[in-house]
């Protein structure tokens, strides 16, 4: 394949979301009841939230304008790439995969089971594609070898195997991240509506997730009581609202002061991470401290959200689950570590 096909493939992929969007009984999608069966944080409304972002991404100008900066070389080539994907949320491995594939790099991807038919469904529609070879892309089973490089993302423990294990090779390794907000008390209802969707969006199980905020000293706390409603059926949810009991009964018994919402759990803390269903806070005097302190820890965050001018490299209320094919992960340029190889 030249680069050309590669972009049209990517593109008809686009389409072919779409048009499941609209008929999920095409293309064989394997079903939303199947999907969930299998791991019941994907939901229908969130595996529909992710291909329909996908299904935006993957057309004709916007990933021929993201590759423009990029030399990539128009013919195939003979190096083969592996991929350990994570499964926190549908299809967070994807963005790597399109990295390798336009890149025109082979491809053997190691699969989160959790993650394991939507991302399965999207390789197949891919080599469908592929007419003149069937071994661009191979879903490996069990052990990953005979490769050039790796991208491998996990926990913070995982990283620390993967790191040794894969020492010998060129890598681009991953580890927990997590986002932040700050405030500062001007916010609009509709900022703090859009920030719920930054913390409940797959449940706040993305690295893309706000899980902790920076709020001003004698912030009201009842401010953002209505803004969470939006998502106050999530405690509804079996695995959700199992993790928010729990979470609630051990702040209890253990006397920690926390904002409860119902929905959600804020508890002062200055960890950026924080257990599913619980948002840590913390106060603040200076945004200058707060701008000091992020950019000294810019190595554990994925996004920063925050309308205060001063806060660098925010980005506003409601974008951090709408990257764009250029907002890579960690920070780190995947088609240039891919060039590299």
């Amino acid at each position: 394949m030249i680069l050309q096909e590669r972009i049209e493939i990517l593109d008809l992929l686009g389409l072919e979301i779409k048009n499941v969007l609209n008929n999920p009984v095409s293309h064989d999608f394997p079903g939303y009841k199947k999907i969930y069966e299998s791991n019941p944080w994907f939901t229908e409304e969130f595996v529909k939230f992710s291909l329909t972002e996908w299904s935006k991404n993957l057309n004709l100008d916007t990933i021929s304008s993201w590759l423009s900066k990029y030399q990539i070389p128009d013919k195939d080539v003979d190096k083969t790439l592996g991929i350990i994907m994570a499964g926190n949320i549908p299809l967070v491995g994807l963005h790597d995969l399109i990295c390798g594939f336009i890149c025109g790099i082979k491809l053997k991807i190691k699969i989160s089971s959790k993650d394991k038919y939507l991302t399965e469904w999207i390789i197949e529609r891919i080599n469908i594609k592929i007419s003149n070879s069937i071994d661009r892309i191979v879903i490996v089973k069990d052990f990953l070898s005979d490769f050039d490089s790796i991208i491998a993302t996990g926990s913070n423990n995982t990283n620390r195997y993967f790191d040794y294990y894969f020492s010998d090779y060129p890598r681009l390794l991953r580890k927990n991240r997590n986002s932040v907000a700050i405030l500062d008390a001007k916010e609009t209802v509709e900022d703090l509506e859009n920030l719920s969707d930054d913390i409940f969006v797959y449940f706040g199980l993305g690295c893309r997730n706000v899980s902790k905020i920076y709020v001003p000293q004698s912030y009201d706390f009842n401010i953002l009581a209505n803004a969470v409603k939006k998502y106050e059926y999530l405690k509804n949810h079996v695995k959700f609202g199992n993790n928010l009991e729990y979470q609630y009964a051990i702040l209890s018994m253990n006397s920690v002061l926390h904002v409860n919402y119902e929905n959600l759990l804020m508890v002062e803390n200055k960890n950026f991470f924080a257990p599913i269903g619980i948002v840590n806070f913390e106060y603040y005097n200076e945004i200058k401290q707060v701008n000091d302190y992020l950019k000294m820890k810019s190595n554990e965050l994925q996004c920063i959200v925050s309308n205060i001018q001063e806060i660098e490299g925010a980005i506003t209320f409601g974008n951090t689950q709408h990257p764009l094919l250029s907002d890579y992960s960690d920070k780190i340029d995947t088609i240039e570590f891919i060039l590299k190889i």
